[in-house]
């Protein structure tokens, strides 16, 4: 086997899912859900920090977003933007910790990559967001449609172009 030398024990991802899970079930609270679909939550929570590689992550995830839509009004109020990192976080460290044995050790560097990577997607959905947040909430304007087309139809060309030059 590889030695780790100082790594870390892997106890240490659960710790961080039970954190997030904390979280997300602290953002869920906040906005008023129901007893019964809180404690679905709270129990889908507990199975995310004993078995992680059980489908309760993507349940616990599901859940939390049709809670806040249920109960927040815009899709930019702050308990969804704070759900954005977080529910990513969990998918991750659920990831992580499921292909790792309970004894086993890490070494923070094999972490680098799935945490650039984590970066790099989360700066892509607030990319999003903030463009989701300047699209204009009425009628579009002629010349903003037209511009819409025009760039598609463009994006069609460099892709039919790329795959013949192949």
């Amino acid at each position: 086997m590889f030695d780790v030398g100082s790594g870390v024990s892997a106890n240490w991802l659960r710790v961080v899912i039970a954190l997030v899970c904390g979280g997300i079930l602290v953002d869920i609270a906040r906005h008023g859900v129901g007893p019964l679909p809180f404690g679905f939550a709270v129990t889908l929570a507990v199975a995310c920090v004993f078995i992680p590689a059980s489908p309760a992550p993507l349940l616990l995830i599901c859940v939390a977003a049709a809670a806040l839509t249920a109960t927040v009004d815009s899709p930019f109020a702050p308990g969804v933007l704070v759900l954005l990192p977080l529910v990513h976080l969990l998918h991750l460290s659920c990831a992580i910790a499921a292909l790792l044995p309970r004894r086993a050790r890490i070494a923070l560097a094999a972490l680098r990559g799935p945490l650039r990577r984590a970066a790099v997607t989360q700066a892509v959905v607030w990319l999003m967001v903030l463009v989701g947040a300047l699209v204009p909430v009425g009628r579009t304007p002629m010349i903003l449609e037209l511009a819409g087309l025009l760039s598609i139809a463009g994006i069609a060309v460099v892709v039919i172009v790329l795959d013949r030059a192949r």
